[in-house]
């Protein structure tokens, strides 16, 4: 009995000291909740967060902040493990953490999880453009950061950082690898953000460029001696890689040499000589790596009687050469200024843009050419001209990029009507004229809707000229109007959206009667 009576007590021990370790256990805050979801679009009205339930937490704190790290602010209290922030603007990012509290305290903070609310307009524009520089040989990639509320992304380019950009692709991702680049070129680009109310505002731009190294030092720099009287004609090689030159120049072999231009050409006319006088110049190549090495300089005067027109003196590089972009369906459109002395001009062309892969194409007297040559819409071409006479030809001009394409005109003859009736609602049906050149452009159309209180949106997108759709009694009420607009777009992707047709309006009046419908249609 007396060692009965001993583990009686062992017992009794052991269970009040569980007892004291249970009532610590009781007495602590909860844990921090875990499984933390933001609903990323899924709601027009709120972003609805769920998270895991905590043990003996008897409510959550739910915090909110406009980045990851940045700070989060309190914007509600929830008994159970769920929460709708109503709050939330639509189609902007936001980042969420909550916390279990009960009366003894809270918790650590959740993990952040980010979610949005869906707008019934274009999503913000992409941030965080960044274009690969020098990373890869033959491309840039693009990577940006996702839009909230975006479907698919446009992304554009321009040669020059001011110039007009044009659409190059249609991704869903938000990346993009353009392949369509000439090495050590640089190009800017711009992306913007799409969904079915249309796209947002362009990114602000960014520039990259393909396989960048240190340009090399200009080949064959020669300058004139006594051609012209009123200027000195520097010329050299294109530099792979380069997206200008400077021009040097001293009164000696041995300098000092002084800054005297910049230009993206390969040669240029030195008009601040003196006649006579023996001039030294240099050049060297740049690039947004820097400067590479200086030429083998060689010297130039101008004479009194020169003219620029001896037979002896080639004519100068061609400027201003354009490609056209797009602006013709059969045809890619090369122009130029007229040089000096020239009697015929020769325009090569290339499939890459690389230096050495141009040929000659064609030879012309006028300062155009329309390169008809069967080649697919959109497929880039580089072109370049020289001026001939005589003598010979002098340099080739700097190169220029163009594209067959064509633009999308504006859908016309858009009708609406009722044309069937039943017990759940009414078929309305649209037609319209199909645009020129549809088929060359792979057009097809979208179909655009509206009603009162509700945003325009996309309802469809066909390869016809007819559409039709049932819209139900309820719950829109009788009398509602229904407006609707077609435009046409392209498969393609250096063809943009034409523009919207005129507006057709059908008003449902009242429900059927056996035989007929009830509604009216307007332009």
């Amino acid at each position: 009995m007396r060692g009965i009576g001993k583990r009686a007590c062992l017992l009794a021990a052991l269970l009040f000291f569980l007892g004291l370790l249970s009532g610590c256990f009781l007495w602590a805050p909860p844990a921090a909740p875990t499984h933390l979801s933001a609903s990323d679009g899924e709601y027009q009205e709120h972003v609805l967060l769920t998270w895991s339930a905590v043990p003996r937490a008897a409510r959550y704190e739910v915090f909110r902040a406009e980045a990851e790290d940045g700070d989060y602010e309190k914007i509600g209290e929830t008994e159970a493990p769920r929460f709708l922030d109503v709050g939330a603007a639509p189609n902007v990012l936001y980042w969420y953490r909550v916390r279990a509290c009960n009366p003894f305290g809270c918790s650590a903070f959740s993990a952040a999880d980010a979610g949005f609310r869906l707008g019934p307009f274009p999503p913000p524009p992409p941030r965080n453009l960044q274009a690969s520089d020098g990373t890869f040989p033959d491309r840039i990639r693009l990577t940006w950061s996702p839009a909230p509320a975006a479907s698919y992304y446009k992304v554009w380019r321009s040669d020059i950082p001011a110039g007009d950009y044009l659409p190059i692709a249609q991704v869903s991702t938000p990346s993009y690898e353009d392949r369509e680049v000439v090495r050590g070129r640089v190009y800017w680009y711009k992306v913007q953000a799409c969904n079915d109310y249309g796209c947002g505002d362009f990114s602000p731009p960014d520039f990259g460029a393909a396989a960048l190294q240190l340009p090399g030092a200009p080949p064959n720099v020669q300058a004139s001696d006594g051609v012209y009287a009123d200027r000195v004609r520097v010329s050299w090689g294109a530099v792979a890689g380069a997206a200008r030159y400077e021009v040097w120049r001293a009164a000696a072999r041995d300098g000092p040499y002084e800054l005297l231009a910049e230009t993206t050409a390969t040669s240029y006319d030195d008009r601040a000589v003196t006649v006579g006088t023996t001039y030294w110049y240099k050049v060297r190549a740049w690039n947004v790596l820097g400067h590479g090495p200086f030429s083998e300089p060689d010297s130039g005067y101008a004479a009194a009687g020169g003219d620029g027109r001896d037979e002896g003196a080639l004519p100068g590089q061609p400027r201003n050469v354009q490609a056209s972009d797009g602006v013709y369906l059969d045809r890619i459109r090369v122009t130029w200024d007229a040089v000096p002395g020239a009697k015929r001009y020769e325009v090569l062309r290339s499939d890459t843009g690389r230096e050495d892969d141009f040929v000659l194409l064609a030879t012309v007297t006028a300062t155009s050419y329309d390169d008809v040559q069967t080649v697919a819409l959109c497929v880039t071409r580089w072109y370049k001209v020289r001026a001939c006479h005589e003598a010979g030809c002098g340099p080739a001009s700097v190169a220029d990029s163009g594209h067959r394409g064509g633009t999308l005109a504006q859908v016309t003859g858009l009708s609406a009507a009722i044309v069937q009736t039943s017990e759940a609602g009414v078929t309305v049906k649209l037609q319209w004229n199909a645009v020129p050149a549809a088929q060359e452009l792979r057009a097809t159309y979208e179909i655009w809707r509206t009603e009162p209180g509700v945003a325009w949106r996309k309802v469809e997108q066909v390869s016809s000229t007819t559409f039709s759709e049932d819209l139900p009694w309820s719950p829109s009420p009788l009398g509602t109007t229904y407006r609707y607009k077609v435009r046409a777009v392209s498969g393609l992707g250096c063809v943009p959206p034409g523009a919207f047709s005129a507006e057709v309006a059908v008003t449902v009046l009242g429900r059927p009667t056996p035989g007929g419908a009830e509604g009216e249609s307007s332009p």
